[in-house]
C-alpha cells in the first residue's frame, strides 16, 4: 500500500473551513492566471499539479495554496522539459537583476 498523501483524508475530521475571502497578492493573482492558461491550453493537467503538490511531503502542510501551486507547475514543467533548472536560474536572476 502506498504512503498517505495530503488529500487522502478519507473517514477524517477536516477541520475549520476559512471562508473569509482575504483577496489574492498580486503574485497569486499571476501564478492563479499561468495555471489556467497552461491548463486551459492541455500544456499540463490538473491532476499532474495535485501529485506534484503531494509529492512535497511535509512541506505541503507549510505551504500556503498558492506556494504549492507555484511549486507544483515548476516541477511538473521542469519533469515535461519545457526548461531546467539551470535556464530557470538564470532566468530568475536576470529578472532579480531589474530589481536590485
Amino acid at each position: 500500500m502506498s504512503p498517505k498523501k495530503p488529500h487522502d483524508m478519507g473517514g477524517e475530521p477536516g477541520g475549520p473551513i476559512d471562508t473569509v475571502d482575504h483577496g489574492m497578492k498580486f503574485w497569486e493573482k499571476q501564478a492563479n492566471a499561468l495555471r489556467n492558461t497552461l491548463t486551459r491550453g492541455k500544456v499540463l493537467r490538473l491532476d499532474e499539479l495535485r501529485r506534484a503538490a503531494e509529492d512535497l511531503g511535509e512541506r505541503y502542510y507549510e505551504l500556503e495554496y498558492f506556494e504549492r501551486t507555484t511549486h507544483a507547475l515548476r516541477q511538473v514543467l521542469l519533469e515535461r522539459g519545457y526548461f531546467t533548472e539551470a535556464e530557470l536560474a538564470a532566468k530568475m536572476a536576470e529578472v532579480r537583476k531589474r530589481y536590485d
